[in-house]
Protein backbone atom coordinates (compact mmCIF):
# COMPACT_ATOMS: atom_id res chain seq x y z
CA UNK A 1 0.00 0.00 0.00
CA UNK A 2 1.19 3.53 -0.78
CA UNK A 3 2.67 5.46 2.15
CA UNK A 4 0.47 8.53 2.62
CA UNK A 5 2.55 10.26 5.32
CA UNK A 6 1.28 13.83 5.77
CA UNK A 7 3.60 16.84 5.98
CA UNK A 8 4.74 17.20 9.61
CA UNK A 9 3.27 19.93 11.79
CA UNK A 10 5.22 23.22 12.12
CA UNK A 11 6.11 22.37 15.73
CA UNK A 12 8.09 19.26 14.64
CA UNK A 13 11.81 20.22 14.33
CA UNK A 14 13.53 19.20 11.09
CA UNK A 15 16.57 17.97 13.03
CA UNK A 16 16.34 15.61 16.01
CA UNK A 17 17.83 17.53 18.95
CA UNK A 18 19.13 14.29 20.50
CA UNK A 19 21.04 12.99 17.45
CA UNK A 20 21.59 16.09 15.31
CA UNK A 21 20.23 14.20 12.28
CA UNK A 22 16.97 14.58 10.37
CA UNK A 23 13.94 13.75 12.51
CA UNK A 24 11.92 10.58 11.89
CA UNK A 25 8.77 12.48 10.89
CA UNK A 26 10.49 14.61 8.24
CA UNK A 27 12.45 11.62 6.88
CA UNK A 28 9.25 9.62 6.34
CA UNK A 29 7.64 12.60 4.60
CA UNK A 30 10.61 13.21 2.27
CA UNK A 31 10.97 9.50 1.56
CA UNK A 32 7.28 9.39 0.64
CA UNK A 33 7.81 12.23 -1.86
CA UNK A 34 10.79 10.36 -3.28
CA UNK A 35 8.66 7.26 -3.84
CA UNK A 36 5.75 9.23 -5.32
CA UNK A 37 8.06 10.91 -7.85
CA UNK A 38 9.42 7.66 -9.16
CA UNK A 39 11.96 6.52 -6.64
CA UNK A 40 14.85 7.82 -8.74
CA UNK A 41 13.59 6.07 -11.89
CA UNK A 42 11.69 9.03 -13.35
CA UNK A 43 12.97 10.00 -16.82
CA UNK A 44 12.31 13.70 -16.22
CA UNK A 45 14.87 15.86 -14.48
CA UNK A 46 14.34 18.72 -12.01
CA UNK A 47 15.59 21.09 -14.70
CA UNK A 48 12.87 19.87 -17.05
CA UNK A 49 10.20 20.49 -14.44
CA UNK A 50 11.54 23.97 -13.67
CA UNK A 51 11.71 25.03 -17.35
CA UNK A 52 8.18 23.93 -18.14
CA UNK A 53 6.82 23.02 -21.62
CA UNK A 54 7.64 25.12 -24.68
CA UNK A 55 4.97 27.22 -26.34
CA UNK A 56 2.13 25.25 -27.96
CA UNK A 57 2.50 26.94 -31.39
CA UNK A 58 5.74 25.05 -32.09
CA UNK A 59 4.94 21.28 -32.16
CA UNK A 60 8.39 20.43 -33.49
CA UNK A 61 10.13 22.09 -30.53
CA UNK A 62 7.70 20.34 -28.17
CA UNK A 63 8.60 16.93 -29.59
CA UNK A 64 12.31 17.66 -29.35
CA UNK A 65 12.02 18.79 -25.75
CA UNK A 66 9.95 15.73 -24.88
CA UNK A 67 12.40 13.33 -26.49
CA UNK A 68 15.36 14.96 -24.75
CA UNK A 69 13.60 14.72 -21.42
CA UNK A 70 13.13 10.99 -21.93
CA UNK A 71 16.87 10.55 -22.23
CA UNK A 72 18.55 12.77 -19.57
CA UNK A 73 22.33 12.86 -19.71
CA UNK A 74 24.50 11.25 -17.07
CA UNK A 75 26.10 14.61 -16.24
CA UNK A 76 22.69 16.12 -15.47
CA UNK A 77 21.82 13.33 -13.05
CA UNK A 78 25.23 13.55 -11.37
CA UNK A 79 24.97 17.30 -10.85
CA UNK A 80 21.51 16.93 -9.35
CA UNK A 81 22.70 14.22 -7.00
CA UNK A 82 25.71 16.33 -6.01
CA UNK A 83 23.49 19.33 -5.27
CA UNK A 84 21.15 17.21 -3.16
CA UNK A 85 24.10 15.83 -1.21
CA UNK A 86 25.28 19.38 -0.47
CA UNK A 87 21.87 20.32 0.88
CA UNK A 88 21.65 17.23 3.10
CA UNK A 89 25.18 17.87 4.40
CA UNK A 90 24.30 21.47 5.23
CA UNK A 91 21.30 20.29 7.23
CA UNK A 92 23.44 17.83 9.20
CA UNK A 93 25.87 20.62 10.13
CA UNK A 94 23.13 22.93 11.39
CA UNK A 95 23.11 23.47 15.19
CA UNK A 96 20.89 21.17 17.17
CA UNK A 97 17.61 22.58 18.42
CA UNK A 98 17.98 23.65 22.06
CA UNK A 99 14.73 24.36 23.90
CA UNK A 100 14.63 27.10 26.55
CA UNK A 101 14.85 25.47 29.95
CA UNK A 102 13.03 26.90 32.99
CA UNK A 103 15.24 28.68 35.51
CA UNK A 104 13.50 28.32 38.89
CA UNK A 105 13.79 31.13 41.45
CA UNK A 106 12.92 30.46 45.08
CA UNK A 107 13.94 31.04 48.68
CA UNK A 108 13.11 29.60 52.10
CA UNK A 109 13.88 31.32 55.42
CA UNK A 110 13.08 30.88 59.13
CA UNK A 111 14.00 32.32 62.52
CA UNK A 112 14.97 30.48 65.71
CA UNK A 113 14.87 33.42 68.14
CA UNK A 114 12.09 35.09 70.11
CA UNK A 115 11.06 38.43 68.61
CA UNK A 116 9.67 41.19 70.86
CA UNK A 117 8.09 44.50 69.97
CA UNK A 118 8.38 46.43 73.25
CA UNK A 119 6.23 49.38 72.17
CA UNK A 120 2.59 49.55 71.15
CA UNK A 121 3.22 52.62 68.99
CA UNK A 122 6.00 51.24 66.80
CA UNK A 123 6.22 48.71 63.98
CA UNK A 124 9.01 46.14 63.76
CA UNK A 125 10.47 44.08 60.93
CA UNK A 126 10.15 40.30 61.14
CA UNK A 127 13.67 38.85 61.43
CA UNK A 128 15.03 35.68 59.82
CA UNK A 129 18.13 33.99 61.18
CA UNK A 130 18.42 31.05 58.76
CA UNK A 131 18.27 30.56 54.99
CA UNK A 132 16.94 27.14 54.07
CA UNK A 133 17.00 27.49 50.26
CA UNK A 134 18.23 30.37 48.12
CA UNK A 135 18.25 30.62 44.33
CA UNK A 136 17.71 34.08 42.93
CA UNK A 137 16.24 35.26 46.27
CA UNK A 138 18.45 36.80 48.97
CA UNK A 139 18.10 37.61 52.65
CA UNK A 140 19.74 41.01 53.30
CA UNK A 141 21.16 42.15 56.63
CA UNK A 142 21.20 45.81 57.69
CA UNK A 143 24.09 46.64 60.01
CA UNK A 144 25.00 49.70 62.09
CA UNK A 145 28.22 50.25 64.05
CA UNK A 146 28.36 52.98 66.68
CA UNK A 147 29.76 54.09 70.02
CA UNK A 148 27.25 53.95 72.86
CA UNK A 149 26.52 53.27 76.51
CA UNK A 150 23.50 51.67 78.24
CA UNK A 151 21.87 52.65 81.53
CA UNK A 152 18.85 50.50 82.44
CA UNK A 153 16.80 50.64 79.20
CA UNK A 154 18.37 53.79 77.74
CA UNK A 155 20.97 53.48 75.00
CA UNK A 156 22.90 56.68 74.38
CA UNK A 157 24.64 56.76 71.01
CA UNK A 158 27.44 59.33 70.94
CA UNK A 159 28.90 58.64 67.49
CA UNK A 160 28.03 56.63 64.37
CA UNK A 161 30.72 54.65 62.56
CA UNK A 162 28.57 53.18 59.78
CA UNK A 163 25.01 52.29 58.85
CA UNK A 164 21.67 53.36 60.31
CA UNK A 165 20.10 52.14 63.54
CA UNK A 166 16.74 50.43 62.93
CA UNK A 167 14.03 49.38 65.37
CA UNK A 168 14.20 45.66 66.08
CA UNK A 169 17.97 45.47 65.58
CA UNK A 170 19.80 42.95 67.76
CA UNK A 171 22.75 44.52 69.58
CA UNK A 172 26.14 42.94 70.30
CA UNK A 173 29.26 44.30 71.96
CA UNK A 174 31.39 44.05 75.06
CA UNK A 175 29.10 43.63 78.08
CA UNK A 176 25.87 43.75 76.04
CA UNK A 177 23.31 41.13 77.11
CA UNK A 178 22.53 38.52 74.45
CA UNK A 179 19.22 39.18 72.73
CA UNK A 180 19.25 42.93 73.42
CA UNK A 181 17.12 44.73 70.84
CA UNK A 182 16.18 48.30 69.94
CA UNK A 183 12.61 49.18 70.99
CA UNK A 184 12.29 52.85 70.01
CA UNK A 185 14.16 56.14 69.62
CA UNK A 186 13.34 59.01 71.98
CA UNK A 187 15.65 61.78 70.74
CA UNK A 188 18.45 62.69 68.35
CA UNK A 189 19.02 62.15 64.64
CA UNK A 190 16.67 59.44 63.27
CA UNK A 191 18.74 56.27 62.99
CA UNK A 192 21.86 58.10 64.16
CA UNK A 193 23.31 59.67 67.30
CA UNK A 194 20.72 60.07 70.05
CA UNK A 195 18.89 58.19 72.79
CA UNK A 196 17.09 54.88 72.25
CA UNK A 197 15.00 52.53 74.36
CA UNK A 198 16.35 48.98 74.45
CA UNK A 199 15.39 45.72 76.15
CA UNK A 200 16.27 44.03 78.47
CA UNK A 201 17.53 46.39 81.17
CA UNK A 202 21.31 46.45 81.79
CA UNK A 203 24.32 48.68 82.33
CA UNK A 204 27.10 48.96 79.75
CA UNK A 205 29.94 51.49 79.73
CA UNK A 206 30.73 53.37 76.53
CA UNK A 207 31.90 50.87 73.94
CA UNK A 208 31.61 49.91 70.29
CA UNK A 209 28.23 48.30 69.63
CA UNK A 210 26.98 46.59 66.48
CA UNK A 211 23.33 46.39 65.55
CA UNK A 212 21.99 44.04 62.90
CA UNK A 213 18.64 42.89 61.53
CA UNK A 214 18.09 40.36 58.70
CA UNK A 215 14.64 41.14 57.37
CA UNK A 216 14.80 42.39 53.77
CA UNK A 217 14.15 39.84 50.98
CA UNK A 218 15.61 40.83 47.59
CA UNK A 219 14.96 39.18 44.22
CA UNK A 220 17.38 38.93 41.29
CA UNK A 221 14.87 38.78 38.42
CA UNK A 222 11.70 40.52 37.33
CA UNK A 223 8.57 38.44 37.77
CA UNK A 224 5.47 37.66 39.82
CA UNK A 225 6.25 36.11 43.20
CA UNK A 226 4.19 34.04 45.62
CA UNK A 227 5.13 35.04 49.19
CA UNK A 228 4.00 32.73 52.00
CA UNK A 229 4.69 33.13 55.70
CA UNK A 230 3.66 31.96 59.17
CA UNK A 231 4.32 33.54 62.58
CA UNK A 232 4.05 31.76 65.94
CA UNK A 233 2.39 34.34 68.20
CA UNK A 234 2.35 34.06 72.00
CA UNK A 235 0.66 36.10 74.74
CA UNK A 236 1.76 35.84 78.41
CA UNK A 237 -0.95 38.15 79.81
CA UNK A 238 -3.44 36.31 82.07
CA UNK A 239 -6.22 38.88 81.69
CA UNK A 240 -6.25 40.32 78.17
CA UNK A 241 -6.30 39.24 74.58
CA UNK A 242 -4.32 41.38 72.14
CA UNK A 243 -4.30 42.02 68.41
CA UNK A 244 -1.35 41.70 66.06
CA UNK A 245 -1.08 43.37 62.63
CA UNK A 246 1.16 41.91 59.92
CA UNK A 247 1.78 43.58 56.55
CA UNK A 248 4.27 43.96 53.71
CA UNK A 249 6.68 46.80 53.04
CA UNK A 250 7.85 47.01 49.42
CA UNK A 251 11.12 48.84 48.72
CA UNK A 252 10.79 50.56 52.10
CA UNK A 253 7.14 51.68 51.83
CA UNK A 254 3.97 50.10 53.19
CA UNK A 255 2.25 47.99 50.51
CA UNK A 256 -1.40 49.13 50.23
CA UNK A 257 -4.08 46.66 51.32
CA UNK A 258 -1.53 44.11 52.61
CA UNK A 259 -2.35 44.22 56.35
CA UNK A 260 -3.96 41.34 58.26
CA UNK A 261 -5.08 41.33 61.92
CA UNK A 262 -5.25 38.34 64.27
CA UNK A 263 -6.27 38.09 67.94
CA UNK A 264 -3.88 36.31 70.31
CA UNK A 265 -5.72 34.68 73.25
CA UNK A 266 -4.76 35.36 76.87
CA UNK A 267 -2.84 32.95 79.09
CA UNK A 268 -5.10 30.20 80.44
CA UNK A 269 -4.68 27.21 82.78
CA UNK A 270 -1.04 28.06 83.20
CA UNK A 271 -0.41 27.93 79.46
CA UNK A 272 0.51 30.90 77.31
CA UNK A 273 -2.09 32.02 74.79
CA UNK A 274 -0.89 31.04 71.31
CA UNK A 275 -1.99 31.29 67.69
CA UNK A 276 -0.46 31.21 64.24
CA UNK A 277 -1.00 33.70 61.45
CA UNK A 278 -0.26 32.21 58.01
CA UNK A 279 -0.92 34.01 54.74
CA UNK A 280 0.33 34.38 51.21
CA UNK A 281 0.67 37.33 48.84
CA UNK A 282 1.27 37.69 45.11
CA UNK A 283 3.65 40.53 44.34
CA UNK A 284 5.16 41.69 41.04
CA UNK A 285 8.80 42.65 41.54
CA UNK A 286 11.70 43.89 39.40
CA UNK A 287 15.42 43.13 39.54
CA UNK A 288 16.89 44.05 42.95
CA UNK A 289 13.52 45.01 44.46
CA UNK A 290 12.97 43.92 48.05
CA UNK A 291 10.19 43.44 50.57
CA UNK A 292 9.96 42.74 54.28
CA UNK A 293 7.28 41.67 56.73
CA UNK A 294 6.35 44.15 59.47
CA UNK A 295 4.35 43.53 62.61
CA UNK A 296 2.75 45.46 65.46
CA UNK A 297 0.96 44.39 68.66
CA UNK A 298 -1.32 46.47 70.85
CA UNK A 299 0.01 44.75 73.97
CA UNK A 300 3.60 44.43 75.21
CA UNK A 301 3.10 40.85 76.44
CA UNK A 302 2.77 39.55 72.88
CA UNK A 303 5.84 38.28 71.02
CA UNK A 304 6.80 35.96 68.17
CA UNK A 305 8.03 32.80 69.88
CA UNK A 306 10.33 29.95 68.92
CA UNK A 307 9.03 26.82 70.63
CA UNK A 308 11.73 24.20 71.44
CA UNK A 309 11.53 20.59 70.29
CA UNK A 310 9.25 18.40 72.37
CA UNK A 311 9.30 14.87 73.77
CA UNK A 312 6.71 12.13 74.34
CA UNK A 313 6.26 12.06 71.45
CA UNK A 314 9.40 13.50 69.87
CA UNK A 315 8.55 16.49 67.73
CA UNK A 316 10.62 19.22 66.06
CA UNK A 317 10.99 22.80 67.19
CA UNK A 318 8.58 25.46 65.92
CA UNK A 319 10.46 28.44 64.43
CA UNK A 320 9.12 31.86 65.37
CA UNK A 321 8.84 32.85 61.69
CA UNK A 322 8.82 30.88 58.42
CA UNK A 323 8.90 32.44 54.95
CA UNK A 324 8.97 30.97 51.43
CA UNK A 325 9.26 32.91 48.17
CA UNK A 326 8.60 31.42 44.70
CA UNK A 327 8.69 33.07 41.29
CA UNK A 328 5.52 31.94 39.51
CA UNK A 329 6.04 33.68 36.16
CA UNK A 330 8.51 31.02 34.90
CA UNK A 331 11.58 33.03 33.90
CA UNK A 332 13.87 31.35 31.36
CA UNK A 333 17.64 31.22 31.05
CA UNK A 334 17.38 34.17 28.67
CA UNK A 335 15.65 36.22 31.38
CA UNK A 336 12.30 36.32 29.58
CA UNK A 337 9.22 36.06 31.75
CA UNK A 338 6.06 34.37 30.54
Amino acid sequence: MLNITQIPAPRVPFLDERTGTISREWFRFLNNLFVLTGGGQNQFSLTDLQLGPPTQNDPTALNVAFESALTPTASTQESQIAELQKQVQALSLAPAYTPQMPHPIYGGFFDTTDQYDGSTTEAYPVRFSNSLYQKGVQLLTDTAVFTGSITATDLTVSAMTSGTIRLGMLLTGTGVTAGTHVVSQTSGTPGGAGVYVISPTQTVSSTTITGSVSSRIQVDATGAYNIQFSLQLTNTDTSNEFEVDVWLKYNGSNLPDSNSVVTVPKKHSGLNGQTIIALNYFLEMKDDDYFELNWHANGTTVFIETIPAGTSPARPAAPSAILTVNCVSTPTIQGVTA
